[in-house]
């Protein structure tokens, strides 16, 4: 059986989406599509402007038949552990095809800037640190760094979803893993474009809904996912933003001391004395962020950290389970005529469908990671727009998101 799987967040789910999913299941000719998809928060250091069953529901809808959960430490971490985490995650439970979408669309020339960074030759080494002394971020030093050693691969990681794809091929070497991948072209805008066209980017999805322009966007989502959009707006259960967690952010400044936020993940170099420094003389996230913002350390990075900080994450937690095995696999939904396949991954992963029996299925590492998961949810919850959702236990409330053949 041929099992392709799809690393997304679907934030919100949009025409390029389903322009890759019908794609990727055309040029794999997969018997079965497993989406691996970010929880409440995600990749950007931001929260879902959805939750996660809205988001699984849309996937389901437009194409996808099984959608599994990214743990939230991974879904909140940089490109290479975000991508580490889902590919592990799939080749575990045995996935035989991945498709992702690259601005470059080859294979060949990603899988070898992959390796080259995977085995980072001395006179790399030496470019890298050079660039990382003029003061700027690692992932642009990187880039700079590839273009001198490498010049056939120059401005490629300048572009974030060939970043990703680099980072799921290198994945797959450092797990000598036998899945296959694929990669489609991008179409329509570029991935931080906010201008809305038949085929938008997410970003400018979001930046419409922000400004409460969710009628202009009518075009832009497949018509069953702008239907469940339309629905969780006007129930107040959406949209959640950045900004939201204001509050939040600076009741956990104020009930940790810089000392105590040294060992979260993505902390370091002294930032945490900014960071302080930051929520002393600013109130609202933006500014905060600007404030701590530097060359070295981009928004999208201090956003990371900050949303770090608000679910404690800490460093020893994502280098534990990066050197484990996936302790469990949450399945988030599925189409009842692929539910056959929940088999598959429970003869490989203790299997997370009935959370209620979490602490009987899972071991300690399991338990430990499942209430992160849960602690994560019921923090983006306080966000919503309708204070009904504010409730806790939403992992434990909300039910798979099952769909029938014939129903959406």
């Amino acid at each position: 059986m041929k099992l392709l799987g799809i690393i997304a967040e679907y934030n919100p789910f949009h025409n390029g989406h389903f322009y890759q999913l019908q794609k990727a299941k055309q040029m794999t000719k997969a018997d079965a599509v497993v989406v691996i998809m970010s929880g409440n928060f995600v990749q950007r250091g931001e929260p879902a402007i959805l939750d996660k069953w809205t988001r699984t529901h849309m996937a389901l809808c437009s194409g996808a038949d099984i959608v599994i959960e990214l743990p939230v430490l991974y879904a909140t971490a940089s490109a290479e552990y975000f991508a580490y985490g889902a590919v592990k995650l799939l080749d575990e439970i045995g996935i035989t095809d991945i498709c992702f979408g690259s601005e470059l669309g080859e294979i060949k020339p990603l899988q070898q800037i992959a390796q080259l960074l995977l085995e980072e030759p001395e006179s790399f080494r030496k470019l890298l640190k050079q660039a990382l002394e003029s003061g700027i971020s690692y992932a642009s030093a990187r880039s700079f760094a590839l273009a001198q050693f490498y010049p056939a691969a120059k401005d490629i990681l300048f572009q974030s979803n060939n970043i990703l794809a680099v980072e799921y091929l290198k994945s797959l070497l450092k797990l000598n893993s036998a899945i296959r991948p694929h990669t489609i072209a991008r179409k329509g805008s570029a991935y931080h474009d906010i201008t809305l066209q038949p085929m938008a980017s997410a970003t400018a999805l979001r930046n419409a809904i922000s400004q409460n322009h969710v009628k202009e966007i009518k075009e832009q989502i497949p018509p069953q996912c702008y239907a469940i959009l339309q629905q969780n707006i006007a129930q107040g259960k959406a949209p959640i933003f950045l900004e939201h967690f204001t509050e939040a952010f600076h009741y956990c400044i104020r009930t940790h001391s810089p000392e105590s936020i040294k060992n979260i993940f993505e902390v370091k170099e002294g930032l945490e004395n900014r960071i302080y420094k930051a929520f002393d003389t600013n109130y609202d996230i933006n500014s905060i962020i600007s404030f701590i913002k530097s060359k070295r350390y981009t928004q999208t990075h201090i956003q990371r950290m900050l949303l770090h900080i608000l679910l404690q994450i800490q460093t020893q937690d994502i280098h534990l389970f990066c050197q484990s095995p996936s302790p469990y696999v949450r399945i988030l939904g599925f189409r009842r005529e692929k539910q056959h396949l929940l088999s598959i991954f429970k003869n490989r992963l203790p299997l997370l469908t009935n959370v209620k029996q979490y602490q009987t299925i899972l071991d300690k590492n399991g338990q430990a990671l499942f209430a992160l998961e849960t602690k994560s949810t019921d923090i983006y919850f306080m966000a919503s727009p309708n204070k009904i959702y504010h409730r806790l236990h939403q992992d434990f409330l909300q039910p798979m998101v099952m769909i029938s053949p014939d129903k959406t």
